[in-house]
């Protein structure tokens, strides 16, 4: 027996196990019905016993990806009788299947099943308890307008009698019979706290649901991943897959055809699950839906479209369309959490204003409240709101507050509280108690605005504010899911800010622990200690709300079940609250809402994070929710949390643009990210966006009337319009505004370019208006950083209306239309148009509508208005017409009688008819006639790219207005680089208006009259008619000088040799000049070289930027080449000027170190050199002293583009022919005066340092140097050496002394020099040097007319403030008298210390910080004082500044209104000849050192100008002792040379900060390749004289030293040739070698003269050196003679302690042996140094003299030694020898001979052999030849002959 017991238990229990497994096999694994979807929990003890608990099905061998735990297929209701016919529908009577256990406790056991036919295009049917009332979701819909009769869809239900008869159901489309709901797969379920439904999906392709934070559009239901849905305080950025704000169970179908792989049909169904409860739904691949919900009823509305947009009107018809916002919101909005206090919100406001950002609205956080407590004013920090909310009010911005719902709980004081209690308005407990928690204030209650007492008391408290506190247009109601803090916790997260450490705890029962708490509860409780809870974060879910139920005596509802109404609840109240108060529409923006609330308000995405994903992320929010009926929506731009950069920054403001809901707004202790809290660029980008936006707002607006109207959404994804496209489904990262607006936003990092995909033919480029080739495929389209792609689609016609600062002002700009035209010339269009701020403008019909229509077959565009109830609409204008894609040329439009001509827009495919003037109010038909045939315009690639726009607005403030009132175009799309204000090509310019006159037969004579006279004008004050002379001199210099036909302007006074002469046949013209004219007329100006044409300097292809303005002069030229070197003073950081991205430079004398920027620095040197492809060059001399600029841009077929701008003289042009590089060079000189020769003692080292302080100090550096063996010529002393910094004295302590040490230095050999400041203090006691000066008047003056300091002087001195301790003037130098002074100052001055040259320093002339309070050295105890020039005066605040440093030309420096004089009659103004104030000065001081004791001298000067080289030589500035600047070093020397001033040098080692010893040690190197060979740095830095540093270091530099001076002679020797024939000491690679195109570019290495190159090492820690050797030569090793076999680039040794340095074959280098100084070092013996060429040949040159007489050359008091190298025969000959004493000193000793390929069996020293043992070797392996212990007279002839 107990055997048979056992065997029925075994079958029995194998029965069971068996019966599950047929169960199993019954239903595909991928339609299981999910019955543990909590499984993920920790808490949810997930296991079979609790699988089987809730009567499910548990597979032990589930697959992956398999529900494991699953429903039983006939679970379910059975259909117990008959339906019964309704009204509008039909009704099933259901009981649940008893046959299966109840998954949840409380199974609703009778169900009845509503089917309404609401309309004919939505279905509604809902399941809820026959036997029991349960709750409904109580919002209005729309009624159903009775049973329809012609409807879209069928409702089928049938019983599965394999299931137990389970019922099922669908809803098909009557028109191709596509099931959209199919519940066959069972899974319903309903009991009193979980109520599910599954459907088959009819596609994978389902959108919607919310609100959560989806990650795509388009959900993946392969994921299977379950969302929840339950209103709560949830960043978006938090975690991922979560419940956010609000609550919106609406999803859409995008349909696919029959049969098909997930091909869409085109068609689209929505379904709204009406129930607002805590739910979550889930997907599976099938594909299917389920939805659980946890409370109410199952309450369905299909809407059958069929088109997407159809749906969404269907939708919104049902529960209310949209608001129509007012007009002003549509404006930029600002907001931040924190500003903190009034002063900042103000700071931040103007700032962006000043900035030229529009602003519409600005924002109160909760910061503006006293505690947190609405409806109050933080008395202390923002004292002042009401009256500056006033204030906006009046600019024409608007202002919006934030209220919170949580009302503190204070029940003595707080007013709202205690009415509110006595009004019983809060939500309660349900014994009656008020529920209290945690948020803001502190302890809160919360308003239960389900009762109409509730929303009395909170309208009445908002009118009140609002009428006696502060005037704001509307609210933003925040935390109103509701949000309470840290409910459940201890203590809230805030509690040391309140002071209370209150939370709201819930007790445990089934509303706040339902047994199914849905993935908005579970989905949080990875990682914590207990369950997640409904509440938490909000309030108990037993809490009662709404009015009283008669029937019970208690409140209606359940939190439980109206949570999710809450920021619903409080919508509609707080939006009448503020209709009420402000007569205006006015707008409110909650959190948290719920279907329906778009009728009510708009909506922002919440706090999101600045990341790109979120930036993403915010796409799908913002056309999520126009599906659901709240298109004013948009994301906190830039991030609410988190800090953006500034790339992110801008591109999410660009994105933000377009948001509808357009508002900046981040968290608290976060950075400000405002527009202008970035850099200019970063502002000027993001303004760039919000003007185009601005001009769209009619377009906007009309789009949320046709929401508000029809139920249309405004954003929407591209498959709206192209619903069959597969692509398109996918698609989120692009998007539409209306139809035919695309916006492809950039939204990840770095990204210049965006791939888009085009779903249609006629898509247009916004900012060109080209059309977009591609069709159905992604094209990838650039997108810099100033750029977000904008696409128009062809057929619309959009209304724009001009930028303003904000819509009180846009809205009174002119109207265009933009019409883009389809693929059949057409396109149709609207505009709705009304006050924008009354409430019932529609319902009374006082708006303005009209409807626009263009017909290319017709050629007419109509204009019919329909409705014209808005009385202002009358006083606007349509003013231009904008056309893309009209294949057809336009000759003529015509409207009213008037004929417009249509213009292409510069550099697009534009067309603008402008200047309408037609009214807005009134029909209008335009006709046009079509031209045959197209005007040529060439070059094209001018017009296709944009960076070859002309800016026609280089000063700031552009804007669309501003460039249109200069006659501009406007564009902001192009990037980086790319002017937005622009001057079209058909304006701008002169023509020429009568034939040329041939003044001579070298010069001839234009006339031009200025063009676009009335349209076109930067500055408005052009030049009308000029007068150009151009003169020929010879066959190598052309001259162009533009002037004022009418008017004398100034002119550069500093004299040039210019002879005009024309070319003699001997010696024929090199180029020629010639006269262009563009296809509108303007001429240009070219330069062409006659042997090759090519064309040198042209300014035709841009003629409309010639503008010759009073103050602004502008000329732009190509150039055949991309090889420029020169203007200058600048820092340029590589020699051949960088083209791409290059920078604008100014020239405007400044003192200004040189930080490696585009910074202008102390001279003026406006000449450059091209070098053309073909290796000829030719120079350029813009002769104007003026402040001015330049700037170089790549240009098509390998050229450039220079524009040159100057605000005053005249633009006089002179062209230098070469063809060689150093002709170039010699012929600018013929003109600007050949270089100065330096005496021989200027070539030694010099030493010198700001900061001696003391005389022991200066001859301790001096002694370093001379105790470690490094020669030393010249010791300087800067200002720290003169009393009081006084000029012409010195410290009598410190430096007492000086006068002997000085006269000890001579005996020596060595040299001292001077610093001279121009600057002379006018205050210090006994100074003779002012009182002569003042006696002569010579000062600097204010005009007659503008005297400010009168008061103060009773003079006209121009006062400012350098060194000294007093008030300083300044001579004027142009004055005959003030050099006269000079000179008397300077010898007075030597007669007391007997100086040898003079170092001119801060002659820009620097003053020190002009228009500050006071100078930054001003002393302490004296009041604020400093040189203030007056900024109403032109020359003082010109229009365009040009590109230099600081805020007005007079920073820095004297004012520009300073009067100069020749003396003679003639008046300067400073404004004209600043840059020449060092030349000036230089021109005193030159005669003046030399009158000292009639000697050669030097002058060193800082500041330069042309021809400054023929009097002075110049140091490269303050620079630092930075890598970097050893670079700068090279490029500085090799400019100087081109600007005439090969006599220059840097300061080694750097004369700001702290050098290194191996940078020094490096830069010695360098330096000792300096022409101007100087050690030298500034005040409070460590002493870097070189033998300062360690024993190794000192040993480097010691060589260094004496390389430079054995190289002496070579170097004099160049000198001498540039001094008397022209040409450069110092030269680059390309100079030397222009036809070889690697040298073009080389900077880091260079040579002195034609043949050493020097290749320093310029970078930290190299050993080596990259060395480019030209392969057209033979070069060698400088130090070995071995010759490099490895040319072209190489790398070579370079350790620390060696500078590479090869000798080019063909040259004989004069040497001499080093010494102590030059005066010793030239008693040296020479010795040459012979490198042959490949022909073996070599030739060379030695000048020699006395090394300082002034007069050598009058005299011929000289020696010059041609050395030649020919057929192994050497001479060595004194082509002259008129200096004797030569001989006496020195012979020739040693001649070395590298690259001798064959020893020479004998050589023979004028017919003598020399001895092979002891006066010559022959190195074979070497191959070098050297010659010694000759003791060669120099005085003779000596020929050596090899044999």
């Amino acid at each position: 027996m107990a055997n048979i017991y056992f065997l029925i238990l075994f079958y029995v229990l194998c029965g069971y196990t068996i019966g599950i497994s047929v169960h199993k096999r019954s239903i595909e694994p991928n339609q299981r019905i999910d019955c543990f979807p909590d499984a993920g929990s920790q808490f949810a003890g997930y296991s079979k016993e609790a699988c089987l608990a809730r009567s499910c099905l548990y597979d032990e061998w589930t697959p992956p990806n398999t529900a494991q735990c699953y429903l039983s297929p006939n679970y379910g209701y059975i259909l117990k009788q008959d339906p019964q016919q309704t009204e509008n529908g039909i009704r099933l009577r259901l009981r649940r299947n008893r046959a299966v256990g109840s998954m949840y406790p409380d199974a609703i056991e009778n169900v009845i099943l509503d089917i309404e036919y609401y309309t004919n295009d939505i279905l509604r049917f809902k399941l809820y308890d026959e036997d029991n009332e349960r709750y409904e979701v109580p919002i209005p819909l729309a009624s159903s307008p009775g049973r329809a009769s012609s409807t879209q869809y069928e409702f089928n239900y049938w019983s599965d009698p394999s299931r137990d008869n389970i019922l099922s159901f669908s809803v098909k489309r009557a028109s191709d019979q596509a099931i959209l709901f199919d519940t066959s797969l069972g899974g319903l379920i309903l009991n009193d706290q979980f109520l599910q439904i599954v459907t088959r999906l009819q596609s994978p392709h389902i959108f919607g649901f919310g609100e959560n934070n989806h990650e795509t559009l388009k959900h993946d239901v392969k994921e299977k991943r379950t969302w929840g849905i339950f209103a709560r305080d949830q960043g978006t950025h938090w975690a991922k897959n979560t419940n956010h704000y609000g609550s919106h169970p609406f999803y859409l179908v995008m349909e696919q055809q029959s049969n098909s792989s997930d091909i869409p049909s085109g068609n689209m169904h929505g379904v709204l699950l009406l129930n607002s409860n805590a739910m979550d739904y889930s997907f599976s691949p099938t594909p299917s839906l389920t939805m659980r919900t946890i409370g109410g009823i199952l309450d369905f509305f299909v809407f059958l479209g069929p088109k997407p947009e159809q749906v969404i009107q269907q939708y919104t018809w049902l529960v209310g369309r949209s608001i129509l916002p007012p007009y002003w919101s549509f404006g930029f909005q600002l907001a931040r959490w924190d500003y903190g206090n009034l002063t900042h919100m103000k700071r931040v406001v103007q700032r962006n204003l000043d900035a030229g950002i529009p602003i519409d609205i600005q924002y109160a956080d909760i910061d503006y409240m006293d505690a947190e407590k609405d409806f109050t004013i933080d008395p202390i920090n923002y004292r002042g709101l009401k009256e500056y909310f006033d204030q906006l009010n009046n600019d024409g911005m608007r202002t919006i507050v934030i209220l919170d719902p949580g009302t503190i709980d204070d029940q003595r004081y707080y007013a709202p509280t205690i009415e509110g209690i006595q009004e019983d308005v809060f939500i309660k407990w349900e014994d009656g108690q008020l529920m209290k928690g945690a948020c803001w204030p502190g302890e809160v209650f919360f308003p239960d605005f389900l009762t109409n007492r509730t929303q009395a008391w909170w309208i009445r408290w908002i009118k009140n504010f609002q009428r006696a506190n502060l005037t704001f247009d509307g609210l933003w109601i925040d935390m109103n899911e509701p949000a309470l803090f840290d409910t459940n916790d201890e203590k809230p997260w805030n509690s040391i800010e309140t002071g209370s450490n209150h939370t709201l705890k819930c007790p445990f029962n089934r509303f706040d622990d339902p047994p199914y708490r849905t993935k908005a509860a579970f989905g949080y409780d990875g990682g914590l200690s207990k369950p997640s809870r409904l509440s938490d974060r909000t309030l108990c879910m037993s809490a009662q709300q709404g009015e009283i139920d008669i029937r019970t005596g208690k409140p209606k509802y359940r939190h439980y079940d109206v949570h999710n109404l809450y920021g619903w609840s409080q919508t509609k109240p707080t939006l009448d609250a503020m209709q009420q108060v402000t007569g205006k529409r006015s707008l409110v923006l909650p959190r948290s809402t719920f279907v329906g609330s778009g009728q009510w308000s708009g909506h922002w995405l919440g706090d999101n994070g600045a990341t790109w994903a979120q930036m993403k992320q915010s796409l799908i929010g913002m056309v999520e929710f126009n599906w659901f009926g709240i298109p004013f929506n948009g994301a906190d731009i830039c991030g609410f949390d988190q800090t953006p950069n500034e790339e992110m920054c801008i591109r999410w403001m660009q994105l933000g643009a377009f948001y509808p809901f357009s508002r900046n707004h981040n968290a608290w202790k976060k950075p400000d990210q405002d527009p202008a809290s970035w850099t200019s660029y970063a502002v000027n980008i993001m303004a760039s966006a919000l003007r185009i936006r601005y001009t769209l707002l009619p377009y906007y607006y009309t789009l949320f009337y046709k929401a508000h109207t029809q139920g249309s959404t405004v954003i929407r994804p591209l498959f709206h319009e192209y619903p069959t496209d597969r692509t398109t489904l996918d698609i989120f990262l692009q998007f539409l505004i209306g139809s035919h607006v695309m916006i492809a936003p950039v939204t990840d990092e770095g990204a210049e370019q965006v791939r888009v995909y085009i779903p249609s033919t006629h898509w247009y480029n916004y900012y060109t208006g080209s059309r977009i080739i591609a069709q159905k495929q992604f094209i990838s389209m650039p997108a810099p950083l100033n750029t977000i792609p904008i696409l128009l689609r062809g057929g619309i016609i959009i209304p724009t209306q001009e930028y303003a600062n904000n819509t009180k002002f846009s809205r009174k700009q002119p109207f265009n239309l933009t019409i883009v035209l389809d693929s059949y010339g057409n396109a149709e269009g609207d505009l709705f148009y009304d006050d924008g701020d009354s409430i019932d403008t529609i319902s009374t019909k006082s708006y303005f509508y009209a409807v626009y229509k263009w017909s290319s077959k017709d050629r007419q565009l109509s204009i019919n208005v329909i409705e014209n109830n808005y009385s202002e609409m009358s006083n606007l204008i349509l003013n231009a017409l904008n056309i893309y894609g009209m294949d057809e040329i336009l000759t003529t439009i015509n409207v009213n009688n008037k004929q417009f001509e249509p213009i292409k827009r510069p550099n697009t495919q534009i067309i603008d008819i402008k200047e309408l003037g037609l009214s807005m109010s009134q029909n209008h038909t335009f006709t046009w006639q079509i031209s045959e045939n197209a005007t040529i315009e060439a070059p094209a690639i001018i017009f296709a790219n944009p960076k070859y726009r002309v800016d026609c607005f280089p000063d700031s403030g552009a804007s669309d207005h501003t460039c249109i009132a200069r006659g501009c175009a406007w564009d902001l799309s192009q990037g980086p680089g790319i002017v937005a204000c622009y001057v079209p090509k058909e304006k701008g310019g002169y023509g020429m208006t009568k034939p040329a006159k041939q003044i001579s037969d070298a010069v001839t004579q234009y006339s031009l009259d200025r063009l676009s006279k009335t349209n076109f004008s930067l500055y408005g004050k052009d030049i009308e008619n000029l007068n150009v002379q151009v003169s020929v001199s010879g066959s190598s210099k052309i001259r162009m000088t533009i002037r004022d036909s009418n008017a004398e302007r100034y002119e550069v006074p500093v004299p040039i040799q210019w002879h005009p002469m024309v070319p003699t046949n001997s010696s024929p013209a090199q180029f020629k000049f010639e006269i262009t004219k563009t296809v509108n007329e303007q001429i240009g100006f070219r330069i062409r070289r006659t042997s090759t044409q090519s064309i040198l300097f042209d300014t035709s292809l841009f003629a409309e930027g010639f503008i010759y303005d009073n103050q602004y002069i502008q000329i732009i030229t190509t150039t055949p080449s991309r090889n420029n070197y020169g203007f200058g003073e600048n820092t340029h950081r590589t020699f051949r000027h960088t083209l791409r991205d290059s920078l604008r430079y100014g020239i405007f004398g400044r003192d200004q170190q040189p930080y490696g920027g585009n910074e202008n620095l102390y001279g003026a040197h406006p000449f450059y050199m091209g070098i053309e492809d073909d290796g000829q060059a030719f120079g350029v001399l813009i002769f104007n002293s003026n402040a001015q600029d330049y700037k170089f841009d790549e240009f098509a077929d390998n050229q450039a583009t220079l524009t040159y701008r100057t605000i005053g003289g005249i633009l006089d042009v002179l062209f230098f022919a070469g063809p060689r590089p150093e002709d170039v060079i010699r012929q600018y000189q013929e003109v600007i005066g050949k270089p100065y020769m330096p005496p021989y003692w200027a070539l030694g080292f010099q030493l010198c340092r700001y900061g001696y302080n003391s005389l022991e100090n200066m001859r301790a550096a001096m002694w370093r140097t001379l105790d470690a063996g490094i020669p030393l010529d010249v010791m300087y002393g800067d200002i720290d050496y003169f009393d009081k910094r006084l000029d012409f004295t010195w410290d009598p302590e410190n430096f007492q002394g000086l006068p002997e040490y000085v006269d000890w230095l001579h005996a020596l050999g060595m040299k001292f020099i001077t610093i001279l400041d121009p600057a002379i203090d006018s205050e210090a006691k006994n100074y003779d040097v002012f009182t002569r000066g003042q006696q002569k008047d010579i000062w600097i003056k204010w005009p007659t007319h503008r005297n400010i300091q009168f008061n103060e002087t009773g003079n006209r001195n121009m006062l400012g403030y350098v060194w000294p301790d007093g008030k300083t003037v300044f001579p004027d130098f142009f004055y005959p008298p003030a050099k006269e002074w000079w000179k008397s100052e300077i010898l007075a001055y030597y007669s007391k210390l007997k100086f040898d040259g003079l170092w001119i320093d801060m002659n820009e002339p620097a003053n020190f910080d002009t228009n500050a309070n006071r100078p930054f050295n001003y002393p302490d105890y004296k009041p604020d004082w400093n040189l203030h020039c007056p900024k109403d005066e032109p020359l003082e605040t010109p229009k365009y500044k040009t590109a230099i440093l600081g805020q007005y030309l007079s920073d820095k420096t004297m004012c520009m209104i300073g009067e100069q004089t020749d003396g003679q009659g003639k008046i300067y103004k400073h404004y004209d000849v600043h840059n020449l104030y060092g030349w000036s000065e230089t021109v005193a001081s030159l005669p003046a050192a030399r009158a000292t004791d009639n000697k050669r001298s030097v002058v060193i000067s800082r500041s330069t100008f042309p021809t400054s080289g023929a009097l002075s030589g110049h140091w490269l500035g303050d620079n630092r002792a930075d890598w970097a600047h050893l670079k700068y070093n090279i490029i500085g020397i090799l400019e100087f040379n081109l600007f005439g001033i090969p006599y220059v040098g840097a300061d080694i080692c750097g004369f700001e900060a702290e050098t290194t010893e191996q940078m020094c040690q490096r830069w010695m190197q360098l330096g000792a390749f300096n022409p101007f060979f100087r050690n030298h740095n500034g005040l409070n830095y460590r002493d870097h004289d070189p033998g300062n540093w360690a024993a190794p270091a000192v040993r480097s530099n010691r060589r260094a030293v004496e390389i430079r001076y054995t190289l002496n002679p070579y170097l004099y020797t160049l000198f001498h040739q540039v001094h008397r024939s022209g040409g450069t000491v110092v030269r680059s690679m390309a100079h030397e070698f222009p036809s070889i195109p690697e040298c073009w570019s080389i900077d880091e290495q260079f040579l002195w003269g034609s043949n050493l190159l020097i290749a320093p090492v310029i970078y930290e820690n190299h050993s080596v050196k990259s060395v480019y050797l030209p392969t057209t030569e033979r070069w060698f090793d400088y130090y070995t003679g071995e010759e490099q076999k490895t040319l072209g680039q190489i790398t070579v040794s370079a350790p620390l302690d060696h500078i590479p340095l090869f000798l080019r074959g063909g040259a004989i280098i004069p040497h001499q042996q080093s010494a102590m100084n030059t005066v010793l070092s030239r008693q040296k013996p020479f010795y040459l140094i012979i490198a042959l060429d490949k022909k073996e040949k070599a030739q060379g040159d030695l000048f020699w003299d006395d090394g300082e007489s002034i007069d050598t050359y009058e005299t011929s008091n000289f020696n010059h030694f041609i050395f030649t190298y020919n057929s192994q025969r050497l001479t060595l000959e004194p082509w002259s020898y008129d200096y004797p004493e030569m001989d006496k000193q020195i012979k020739l000793e040693e001649i070395k001979i590298f690259g001798m390929n064959k020893e020479p069996t004998r050589i023979t020293l004028n017919g003598q052999d020399l001895n092979p043992t002891t006066q010559w070797t022959y190195d074979n392996e070497k191959k070098i030849l050297n010659m010694k212990q000759l003791t060669l007279d120099m005085s003779s002839t000596h020929k050596i002959v090899m044999i």
